[in-house]
């Protein structure tokens, strides 16, 4: 379009540019924001205007700022680099934004956070700098704060780290660290909980005439309160006096007493207690909601039924006695759920077919070899090398293995 086809912009009354003045003013001072204008061909850039909400935010007047430099907002926690930072932009002629601690007239500190851009000429020759001042004190204590609970939860997640790993030591010093050394008989085992704690715990205890009792018990649940429960039955079975200690019954019963489920107390834990007698070569066990031990003579594994119900659901759960009489190189493998019901990516879980498949395909090594074979593949099958639950296997062996070995752990 040409010059003379361009539409003319109308003149403007000396009443209309009087208007859009005094529609500025009110506009600047109904901001929020402080605003200012500072002569930038001046000595030491004086303020020539300022807004009310300058006025509000840093309390000073329009008579005391005017002719000033806003560097009297300034004061002893003012971080020198940001000071830095507002110099080097106006000294290079450009645009600066930065937060900083100013001061009001009353000398209270707030977070400024204060923007400067150049206002220049036709010539393109910087003739104004205007600041705008915002106070963001409540965004800054807010970031503060959570810097703060950050570090405090980060230290309280570290010491809760340090204490599972003391109290895991504790409860691995639980497991048994030597074996009864019995003429013709081994006992070989593993564990691995699913978290730093474990619910569950195993032991061999000694008695006399080369009897020993066993265990392998497991607590509904995890966490603090599951490894809680199965420390403290593991020094309560420890402290047995040795009439409960070679009845598996009346030891199960007398926990079934001691740890009954209550308004206040809601866990109970499945156990499976047995007492080996190589007298009479028989293996006396009672199942209290346990997975049923499995028998593994010659090339067969043999599921041992036992039923009965968990400890601490009933008060009087009539628990049965179970009796195996072994022979010579047979196995018996007593087993947490976990060995069973670790779930692989599809959602399948390991199952009781597969565990005497792995026992038997095992035979032919050792004691130990066989359930830290068979344990192997029970967590190959874990999502993410992760098992659901704690797996426990506890094995007993009837005579020496093909390599004369005796294993122990």
């Amino acid at each position: 379009m040409s010059p003379e086809n361009q539409p003319l912009r109308p003149a403007l009354s000396d009443k209309s540019v009087m208007e859009q003045v005094l529609l500025k003013d009110r506009a600047f001072d109904a901001a929020a924001e402080g605003i200012t204008i500072a002569d930038a061909l001046a000595e030491d850039r004086p303020l020539i205007y300022i807004n009310e909400g300058f006025s509000r935010l840093t309390g000073y007047s329009v008579e005391v700022t005017l002719g000033s430099n806003c560097r009297f907002l300034q004061g002893p926690k003012t971080d020198p680099e940001a000071v830095r930072a507002i110099r080097n932009a106006i000294e290079e002629d450009r645009n600066c934004e930065v937060e900083l601690i100013n001061y009001r007239k009353d000398g209270t500190p707030f977070w400024n956070r204060l923007s400067i851009t150049p206002i220049r000429d036709s010539s393109g020759k910087t003739t104004h700098l205007i600041g705008v001042q915002s106070d963001v004190s409540r965004r800054r204590r807010a970031e503060q704060n959570l810097i703060e609970s950050n570090t405090s939860i980060a230290a309280a997640n570290l010491r809760m780290k340090n204490e599972l790993m003391a109290a895991a030591k504790i409860q691995q010093a639980l497991l048994p660290t030597s074996i009864p050394q019995i003429e013709d008989i081994q006992v070989a085992w593993a564990f691995r909980p699913c978290d730093e704690l474990a619910g569950g715990i195993l032991d061999v205890l000694t008695m006399k005439n080369n009897q020993f009792a066993f265990y392998l018990l497991d607590v509904c649940g995890h966490g603090v309160a599951a490894a809680l429960l199965s420390t403290t039955l593991s020094c309560w079975l420890s402290r047995m006096p040795l009439e409960l200690r070679q009845n598996p019954v009346a030891a199960v019963e007398q926990l079934n007493e001691s740890f009954q489920m209550t308004r206040d107390f809601s866990q109970f834990f499945t156990c499976c207690y047995a007492v080996l007698n190589p007298k009479n070569q028989k293996l006396q066990f009672v199942s209290a909601g346990h997975p049923p031990p499995i028998l593994v003579r010659n090339n067969e594994a043999i599921e041992i039924k036992s039923p009965g119900f968990p400890v601490g659901i009933v008060p009087d759960p009539n628990y049965q006695l179970q009796e195996i009489s072994y022979q010579h190189g047979d196995r018996i493998y007593l087993y947490s759920d976990g060995a069973i019901e670790q779930t692989d990516t599809n959602g399948n879980k390991f199952g009781m077919q597969r565990l005497m498949a792995e026992l038997i395909r095992h035979r032919a090594t050792t004691l130990q070899a066989s359930i830290d074979q068979t344990m192997q593949q029970v967590l190959q099958t874990a999502r993410n090398n992760k098992n659901d639950d704690d797996v426990s296997i506890l094995g007993i062996q009837i005579g020496t293995d093909r390599c004369g070995h005796v294993t122990s752990k």
